[in-house]
């Protein structure tokens, strides 16, 4: 007959076999238009371990798109997306439904900057009329914004269009006056003799511009984990306006080749402007605007019922 210290030893390794399994991350992947600083709460709660808090670990997906990370999300490749949330509102209108769950940059993250001394703080549209301006390309907000404000004072739309870092350099060539950039690359800019003579996202303060999507069948089938998802994503929102310098700290990890001082500042920025949201909530105006936009772009065909694609059950639980 076997000792009860035999069935004891069995025990103790069948409750540490089921602790273990009751351990283990769940994997999930996550798709994002590309490595992009703004998506610091992302980040943050990846560097920091508020993902792993709460029993995850993300894998990331460059796809290059919001509308190609919007198509990963619905064809299964990714269990949420980092993005543009309007695609979703398009797709919707397409017959294929999906969800915004969060919010991850809010207002419009472009800050306008010169070179040129004689360019002033545009402080209404209709200083712009001896101006061009670099943004990124059609149909992307930065144009889409840009050429707004040029409407605005019946201007011409006297844009410069060019990809990721190609506008500064058009201020050094002389092949734009003005060019709207997001940080850090603003901060950086500054550092070395640029100002800032304004900004989208004063102009636009309650904005959804990036946003965190998801299929309705991740909601039905895993609610548990869309819960968790969003936890980690306000813990890392909050922690960044609750302590910057540290959020800097764990951001400098990623950007090794930035200066610690530009990180630091790049988030002050973000943090002041509420460019780098509280909490992972979308206010009804913010969505409002976003979608606006797009409609007026000729994106969206109507605005009626876009508040059916936001689900914030999972965010107001975050807050």
């Amino acid at each position: 007959m076997k000792s009860v210290y035999y069935y004891l030893s069995v025990l103790i390794i069948f409750l540490s076999a089921c602790h273990t399994n009751k351990s283990e991350l769940e994997t999930i992947k996550v798709a994002q238009f590309g490595d992009v600083f703004i998506y610091i709460p992302l980040y943050l709660a990846n560097t920091k371990g508020f993902f792993k808090e709460e029993g995850l670990k993300v894998d990331l997906i460059n796809t290059g798109g919001d509308d190609k990370t919007y198509a990963a999300v619905i064809g299964g490749s990714a269990l949420f997306g980092i993005a543009d949330p309007t695609f979703v509102a398009i797709a919707k209108e397409q017959g294929i439904d999906g969800c915004v769950i969060g919010s991850i940059v809010n207002s419009v993250p472009f800050w306008a900057l010169t070179k040129n001394p004689n360019v002033p703080q545009i402080t209404n549209a209709a200083m712009l009329a001896p101006y061009s301006v670099a943004t990124f390309s059609a149909p992307s907000t930065a144009y889409t914004v840009q050429t707004e404000m040029f409407k605005e004072a019946n201007l011409p739309t006297n844009i410069r269009q060019g990809a990721f870092g190609t506008l500064l350099p058009m201020l050094d060539t002389g092949n734009a006056d003005i060019a709207l950039e997001l940080e850090p690359n603003v901060s950086i800019a500054v550092a070395n003799g640029a100002k800032v003579v304004y900004s989208f996202a004063d102009k636009y303060p309650d904005f959804t511009f990036t946003g965190i999507t998801t299929s309705k069948k991740t909601i039905d089938e895993k609610p548990e984990i869309v819960q968790h998802f969003i936890n980690a994503i306000t813990k890392a929102e909050k922690f960044a306006h609750e302590y910057p310098d540290s959020a800097a700290y764990y951001m400098a990890e990623l950007y090794p080749d930035v200066n610690k001082n530009i990180i630091a500042q790049a988030i002050k920025r973000m943090v002041d402007s509420n460019t780098l949201p509280q909490n992972a909530v979308i206010s009804p105006e913010a969505w409002k605007q976003a979608v606006a936009l797009r409609h007026r772009m000729g994106d969206l065909k109507s605005l009626d019922n876009i508040e059916s694609v936001l689900d914030m059950n999972f965010a107001e639980k975050a807050r």
